[in-house]
């Protein structure tokens, strides 16, 4: 593995920029000094415009593969990842055939070793069977995913007792459960009195998936894992009361994704079926109040919930047949840059969100920061480069964005994954050298 010298580039220390070398050799962070080491490394990347960040973690990403190959592989969600910033993301475990045993997340792990340019972890299905939930911690789940909307439920979450069961495997297996946290026997119920009636609209889908419903969900499920002391964390969060019993329960996390914190419901005009996703994009005061409550840090971390579908699937004039979810990886760093430019957001809060706080979270050991003896895990952007988010250039095989024609002022330039230039100058490297990432033994 050649060892890389990144001279002269600018990063953070104690809130504050300042100009350091970064020596990097055997995949780790060998060095960080004002003054440039005498030793020659075999590459050097001269950075006196740039500034360096940890690596980016991305803790909600859907690659979708096996048989949803179509959507987006392994090779190419993680390339598309490489060219957004990140290092590290975490994969969803609802993918055909679910991540829903051991036996099949180490079928998902042989598949993606070979072909992942970063490095990814694995998110398990939530399933009541504590011999199952301990088994795919063992074969390397940092988490387990509870959708409470029922878009894959491996058991009945309205029934109390097969949800305490789930809740009690994750407690005595020392897991994390993440929460994709709205009201599915809600959202049902309306849904099927608006198809008997003929209500197929955008505004239909998004009187099923209203802020109440993100909320009950919310409060239900914190209280539940509360009274089990069972840590948890409440993914996409679009609702400002929503994260405020977050903050209330004082056991769990939350993070909020770009599309909520920076678009409303002006972008269904411009985009129709294209932007749909769950929980939906809010209205604008939803959004400046969610905006407010991230740039203080009251929202824990930023993720991109990154939703690749094929086009056909997202344009239709039934909004309920539309397939939900958007592409992030390649656009959450640019957007979040562009609000720093304005002067909406700092750096250092941006890195806590984007970095720090979900190595922290998701207990990835040796990522996160900026740190000798960490993993030589780094993103280089420069903060002044002008862009225009155009779908059709992005490495995704999903070839739209509710950003499409946004101007952005801040990208990426080099990024770096365990040591390796993976990323430089818009162009993805050869050479896949992620690793999968596994949970703490």
């Amino acid at each position: 593995m050649p060892s890389i010298l990144i001279e002269s580039a600018r990063l953070i220390v104690n809130d504050q920029l300042t100009t350091a070398h970064l020596l990097l050799e055997d995949g780790v962070i060998k060095r960080i000094s004002k003054h440039k080491p005498s030793a020659r490394a075999d590459e050097t990347i001269r950075a006196n415009k740039l500034i360096a960040l940890p690596g980016l973690i991305d803790a909600h990403v859907h690659l979708r593969d096996m048989q949803l190959e179509y959507k987006e592989t392994f090779q190419t969600g993680t390339q598309a990842a490489a060219a957004g910033g990140y290092t590290t993301i975490i994969d969803m475990p609802n993918t055909q055939p679910p991540t829903s045993n051991a036996q099949r997340l180490a079928e998902k792990m042989a598949k993606a070793k070979a072909s992942i340019f970063t490095n990814v972890a694995f998110q398990g299905a939530l399933v009541p069977e504590l011999d199952e939930v301990i088994r795919m911690k063992k074969q390397g789940a940092v988490a387990f995913k509870l959708y409470l909307n029922k878009s894959l439920e491996t058991f009945d979450s309205s029934d109390g007792r097969a949800i305490r069961l789930a809740l009690q495997s994750v407690k005595l297996s020392n897991s994390l459960i993440t929460v994709h946290a709205e009201d599915g026997d809600t959202i049902n119920q309306i849904r099927a009195a608006s198809l008997a009636s003929g209500k197929i609209g955008i505004k239909d889908f998004l009187r099923a998936h209203s802020p109440s419903v993100e909320i009950a969900a919310v409060k239900s499920i914190l209280m539940l894992c509360k009274s089990m002391n069972v840590r948890a964390h409440i993914c996409h969060i679009s609702t400002p009361l929503g994260v405020q019993i977050v903050q209330a329960s004082g056991n769990s996390t939350c993070e909020a994704t770009a599309h909520h914190l920076l678009l409303d419901h002006s972008t269904f005009r411009r985009q129709g079926t294209k932007a749909i996703c769950v929980p939906p994009i809010r209205t604008a005061k939803y959004r400046r109040e969610l905006w407010n409550l991230f740039a203080r840090g009251e929202i824990d971390i930023l993720a991109s919930d990154h939703a690749p579908h094929a086009l056909k699937e997202k344009i239709t004039h039934n909004a309920w047949q539309a397939a939900s979810g958007v592409p992030g990886l390649e656009t959450s760093l640019k957007v979040m840059l562009t609000q720093i430019s304005k002067g909406r957001l700092s750096l250092g809060r941006l890195i806590r969100a984007g970095s720090t706080l979900p190595a922290k979270i998701f207990r990835l050991p040796g990522k996160g920061q900026l740190r000798t003896g960490y993993d030589a895990d780094i993103v280089l952007i420069d903060p002044k480069a002008e862009d225009t988010i155009r779908p059709d250039d992005f490495l995704s095989k999903a070839k739209y964005s509710p950003f499409e024609g946004m101007k952005c002022v801040g990208k990426a330039t080099h990024t770096i994954v365990n040591g390796c230039i993976v990323y430089q100058d818009g162009k993805v490297n050869d050479t896949p050298v992620g690793r999968i990432i596994r949970s703490e033994k």
